[in-house]
């Protein structure tokens, strides 16, 4: 009985890590990791100010979805900080993961984005227009959208 625990466990723990993998199975390389964090951060960025409840979102986001450790996810953010935009356009960041994502990868990725603008407890119009704006850009109808959304809220 205990190596089927260990082997359910295991397989929970892989579900979890949704985007580890790109959709051909491949592990999330650099690339896949800096253009979820850097539409994290201009989630994050895109109110007045970035607040610490903001940031822990991101966290604990990579963390759950890459499966990456605290020292991992400061360097990550590091990087992606220094490339955001205007370095790199956020039409390339979603070309990315539209391209390398599947559907529910990129949905998982919307809920990502929408937890991180929830954060602050306050989501401001054009929050609401950033995150429809990123749903589309990587692939994603209203549906889709809306039920990332839904999925952000409720924890």
């Amino acid at each position: 009985m205990r190596l089927l625990d260990q082997i359910r466990t295991h397989l929970e723990r892989r579900k979890e890590l949704a985007l580890a993998r790109d959709k051909s199975g491949a592990e999330a390389d650099v690339e896949l990791q800096a253009a979820t964090t850097i539409l994290l951060l201009e989630a994050a960025y895109g109110d007045t100010e970035y607040v610490w409840r903001e940031h822990r979102a991101i966290v604990r986001g990579l963390e759950h979805e890459f499966g990456l450790g605290k020292e991992q996810i400061l360097e990550l953010l590091g990087r992606a900080n220094e490339i955001r935009p205007p370095i790199v356009r956020l039409s390339d960041v979603t070309d990315v993961l539209r391209e390398r994502y599947s559907r529910e990868q990129r949905t998982e990725v919307v809920r990502l984005v929408w937890r991180v603008i929830q954060a602050d407890r306050v989501v401001e119009e054009w929050e609401e227009i950033f995150a429809d704006h990123i749903a589309q850009a990587v692939g994603l109808d209203r549906d889709e959208a809306a039920r990332a959304r839904a999925d952000a809220q409720k924890g």
